[in-house]
């Protein structure tokens, strides 16, 4: 019964990326004529966006303060090894949420436009070398 309701195939929707196995040192690319470079993601920016947030957050003590900083600090040193554990950085995140859930949002916003910066970027790679 069960293998009766069983997907044989992935089909996440127009325009995603489905992702399976090991994708260790791999070019993950979607969409048509994409030039593909590889290069590092300086995250260091990101964080220290993070890091003045923190500083100037009005309700956090200064201990908490800290706390949230080291707590990221482990998070940048996870996401620069070539395979970052998943479950370690959630669990960082957790911690920091349970302190300052804002906290978490300003991350998570700054890493987006951080990646939508890249991606622009790209663009204009591509139009100029296209």
């Amino acid at each position: 019964m069960a293998e009766e309701n069983k997907k044989t195939g992935q089909n996440a929707g127009n325009g995603s990326i489905v992702i399976g196995g090991n994708v260790h040192g791999s070019n993950i690319v979607m969409g048509n004529n994409n030039n593909v470079s590889n290069q590092s993601v300086n995250i260091t920016q990101s964080f220290e966006t993070i890091y003045k947030f923190i500083d100037a957050h009005p309700k956090l003590q200064t201990g908490k303060k800290e706390d949230a900083k080291a707590e990221l600090a482990e998070i940048k040193t996870a996401l620069e090894e070539p395979n970052p554990d998943e479950g370690f950085i959630t669990r960082r995140f957790r911690n920091i949420k349970r302190m300052a859930p804002d906290i978490v949002e300003v991350a998570f916003e700054t890493f987006k436009e951080s990646d939508q910066r890249r991606g622009r970027s790209h663009q204009t790679h591509r139009k100029k070398n296209g």
